[in-house]
């Protein structure tokens, strides 16, 4: 790279992120170069936990949906299952989104043709562009799989938590990691990590050192005991997610290796928590 090309560069990134990098790299090029290397480890990780989260969220659904005998146990929980305030607006958001995603695809005419039910004595004049669509929205009816798929993963994480505990977990999430030689609170454990990196994914902060060594853990744990008995290496899920996870080994050697190549090791071990 040019130093023009340094600087362009650093202008994109922001001096602020790229100083991160920076401050354990020995040239602003040096740091690009790891930025570069942490990106591409990010993707990996999130291909892996997103597979997982897919996995995860779908068994309970069906565990849930076996146990209580109700499709919808979203937005009507049988007796016997309350939702927390947190989860009921976290579901309530989540249909929102889905009745928006929904009606996102429709075409123009389609939209229109919704005003006979939003508005029975004729659209108001002059209203609002976002309050018609709003009032569009409200009347377009979204499946049950169309709001689990806008649940994040902090509600489902959510569902291993101490207050589901007398009702979720005993009669149905135990079936999901049914090894007994785990409890509730090993599960959840697992899947706080698997939350906390996800997030740090999305808001594309890099993740290594102690924070990458503890997800591939949360990963062999969730893809070795989704639904076994026994730790099972080769179980489905874990066959499943094998062409992603081969790659984040993949990434991970090489990010390792640019690691430690860019950085002198006093740096990495005065800067293995700032990153």
């Amino acid at each position: 790279m040019t130093k023009a090309d340094v600087l362009a560069i650093k202008a994109l990134i922001s001096e602020e992120r790229l100083g991160t990098f920076r401050s354990i790299t020995h040239s602003d090029e040096d740091a690009i170069e790891l930025h570069q290397a942490s990106m591409l480890l990010s993707s990996s990780l999130m291909s892996v936990t997103g597979m997982l989260e897919i996995a995860m969220r779908n068994a309970v659904c069906n565990q849930i949906h076996q146990d209580y005998g109700v499709v919808d146990f979203l937005r009507a929980p049988p007796t016997g299952l309350h939702w927390h305030a947190l989860e009921k607006k976290k579901i309530d958001e989540a249909e929102a989104q889905a009745r928006r995603a929904a009606y996102s695809k429709l075409e123009t005419a389609q939209k229109e043709a919704l005003d006979a039910i939003a508005f029975p004595q004729g659209v108001p004049p002059n209203i609002k562009h976002s309050n018609l669509a709003k009032k569009r929205q409200a009347t377009i009816g979204v499946s049950v799989g169309q709001v689990i798929s806008q649940l994040t993963i902090f509600f489902w994480k959510r569902l291993f938590s101490e207050q589901y505990e007398p009702t979720l977990w005993k009669r149905s999430l135990k079936k999901v990691f049914p090894n007994k030689t785990y409890a509730r609170a090993d599960i959840a454990e697992q899947l706080e990590v698997l939350y906390q990196i996800r997030n740090r994914l999305a808001h594309h902060e890099p993740v290594y050192g102690t924070r990458l060594q503890k997800i591939v853990e949360a990963v062999d744990f969730i893809s070795s005991n989704l639904g076994s008995r026994r730790p099972d290496p080769e179980s489905a899920i874990a066959k499943f997610v094998l062409p992603h996870r081969e790659l984040l080994d993949s990434q991970i050697a090489i990010f390792q290796s640019t690691f430690t190549r860019l950085t002198s090791h006093s740096d990495q071990r005065a800067n293995d928590e700032n990153l």
